[in-house]
């Protein structure tokens, strides 16, 4: 597994300065998708985490069975997490409708009564359920609901997205759970560390909002108010930035995600989109309707986007290989690329690599079809406020710098 872009010398200070948040991530099976909100965490925020609680895997390498998390220890239970002093015990796993799973409760109660407070992402609020809020309350600890219903999201979109001085680039899927994030930090990262470009990740999801500290949780807004909610995420966002690379949610035709996948293409109003794939996925998950050829699919969303924004347009691919030989996974990548006409890369297997293409795909874009030459900063530095900030204590969901 390649590593992802390195820090520059003034972005490692500033991570070096920014509280820890001692974290025991629960997980009780390491099945990736099942453990979306621990595997991002473990990639991108592993200085926050003390350990890992696997029933199934205590004991063994946590870098080994997964390719991540390097030196980080898993243990059986969360008596055995308060040896690293955790603060608070992180729900690592995603439910289908995100349900809380019974197992998984358990080791809520347990974790408060042990001192730490509990960090959700599913749909079933810690903090709406009676035995778990007065628990919390008796030891005095946090939850902390990242899907929690935003209270102030009550605007409606007026299509002002492309008021944005930024350009605006939207991850989109074939699918729910197949890298829609990960390709947007990844390239976020290569662009503003490698090319010393002025990019931004902009976080629409549980997961998003825990590595970047803010953002909105978009499936949680009230529909009618979904697109403006990322419509004023784009406008707060826009500050001192050439490119917004926003995070993208289900998929236009997964019978139980498309609702916020549209809202998202209506709200952002795309100026490129990185078409995200999962190698030899042919069902949508959490149904039985079939994934359509990939081609037909980029076209689908080129045709759905661009009566709102003419210049809206698929640019690349972004294809997970999982799980794949190198062998297979460049015929599927090469494969990919001669069916759309588009480049094509797995920014996780191909590194550095495999974010150039996609880099250069929108920067193409942005130059042959918008009129807009994004230029390098060799002179910008990152300030820290622009660091994967706590985001237990400091500020509201909805806040932003």
């Amino acid at each position: 597994m390649s590593e992802n872009p390195v820090h520059t010398p003034s972005e490692r200070i500033a991570l070096q300065q920014r509280p820890r948040r001692n974290l025991a991530l629960l997980t009780e099976g390491l099945e990736i998708f099942r453990n979306k909100t621990a595997m991002a965490l473990l990639r991108y925020c592993p200085e926050d985490i003390t350990c890992v609680i696997d029933s199934t895997h205590a004991g063994q390498d946590l870098h080994e069975l997964i390719g991540m998390g390097k030196g980080i220890p898993v243990v059986e239970s969360v008596a055995d997490a308060q040896v690293y002093d955790p603060e608070y015990l992180v729900i690592g796993v995603s439910t289908p409708g995100g349900y809380l799973p019974d197992e998984i409760r358990s080791h809520v109660y347990k974790a408060i009564r042990a001192k730490m407070g509990v960090i959700s992402g599913l749909h079933e609020g810690l903090n709406t359920d009676p035995n778990i809020a007065s628990l919390s309350c008796r030891h005095a600890v946090d939850l902390v609901d990242l899907r929690g219903v935003p209270e102030d999201e009550t605007y409606i979109s007026s299509g002002r997205a492309t008021e944005t001085s930024a350009l605006r680039v939207l991850t989109v899927g074939t699918d729910c759970n197949l890298g829609k994030m990960t390709t947007s930090i990844q390239l976020e990262m290569f662009l503003r560390n490698k090319m010393r470009i002025r990019a931004r990740f902009v976080a629409t999801g549980q997961n998003g909002m825990l590595i970047k500290g803010r953002g909105v949780c978009i499936d949680r807004v009230v529909s009618d108010f979904t697109a403006g909610a990322v419509e004023r995420l784009m406008l707060r966002e826009d500050h001192e930035m050439d490119i917004l690379i926003v995070e993208g949610q289900g998929s236009l035709l997964s019978p139980p995600y498309s609702g916020v996948c549209l809202s998202l293409l209506h709200g952002c109003l795309p100026d490129a989109m990185i078409l995200c794939h999962r190698a030899g996925r042919k069902i949508h998950r959490n149904s039985e309707v079939p994934i359509p050829p990939i081609e037909e699919y980029a076209e689908l969303y080129n045709r759905i986007a661009q009566p709102l924004h003419k210049h809206a347009k698929v640019v690349a691919v972004s294809v997970n290989t999982q799980g794949m030989s190198e062998e297979e996974a460049q015929a599927e990548i090469d494969a990919i690329a001669q069916a759309t006409g588009l480049p094509t890369a797995d920014i996780v297997r191909q590194g550095k690599e495999g974010c150039k293409v996609l880099a250069n795909a929108v920067l193409n874009y942005a130059n042959e079809h918008l009129g807009r030459n994004i230029h390098p900063d060799p002179s910008w530095e990152r300030s820290p406020d622009e660091f994967n900030q706590p985001i237990i204590g400091h500020r509201k969901l909805s806040e932003y710098s």
